[in-house]
């Protein structure tokens, strides 16, 4: 479902990555560990869509997104990629229910209400459907943002430190529901993170360090 040959990264001559190849099959779940600095975040905006490798290839099924340009890369990535990121993006001015509404149309699918409501059920957030998004707590607004990464049902979920402010009870309560929601979702899953604590939660990971990546 997901692979990438060759993949690198330069952001000056003296901050460049490589990455190891990745290949994960369809409903898949896989952990990337590493500290600051080793192109954690990079690698997932890599995957995602968001930025271009210097060199090597990322597909997403059948599809090479490192071809894709523009408007049909934003569609494809809104149809196919869902991303929890380490600080949730709402539209300040819309309701919850509205954020999730937006974020089907902008993949060009129809506002489901239906699906919004069994999302935000299954995160414990169906009270908070017309809340606007400022007045949650920061544990809703870290379920809120699982619930815009996943209202689109998408082959891959990608999370972005999802539990690197939270307590022990918190930390698992996350992983569990991302893991849910996106096997609910025949979705597959990818965290990266430098939690050391969700090594145990994953049969597949890979330890990220600067000078060379290990595969485990």
């Amino acid at each position: 479902m997901l692979n990438t040959q060759s993949v690198s990264f330069e952001y000056n001559q003296s901050n460049s990555f490589e990455f190891p190849d990745i290949e994960l099959s369809e409903g898949s779940n896989l952990l990337i560990l590493g500290e600051s600095g080793v192109g954690k975040t990079t690698l997932l905006h890599l995957i995602g869509g968001l930025l271009k490798p210097k060199t090597g290839k990322i597909s997403i099924g059948e599809t090479a997104i490192t071809a894709l340009k523009g408007k049909e890369l934003d569609r494809f990535r809104g149809a196919n990629v869902g991303m929890v990121f380490q600080r949730p993006h709402f539209i300040q001015s819309l309701s919850l229910a509205e954020n999730l509404q937006m974020i089907q149309f902008l993949a060009g699918k129809n506002q489901d209400l239906h699906r919004i409501k069994v999302v935000l059920d299954r995160l414990g957030l169906i009270s908070k459907l017309k809340e606007n998004p400022r007045n949650l707590s920061q544990g809703e607004q870290q379920r809120a943002a699982i619930a815009l990464a996943v209202i689109n049902k998408p082959r891959l979920i990608l999370a972005d430190e999802p539990t690197a402010a939270l307590d022990d009870k918190n930390c698992f309560r996350v992983v569990e529901l991302l893991k849910n929601l996106t096997k609910r979702s025949g979705s597959s899953l990818i965290i990266i993170t430098h939690d050391q604590r969700l090594k145990s939660e994953f049969a597949n990971s890979i330890n990220l360090t600067r000078t060379e990546s290990l595969i485990h």
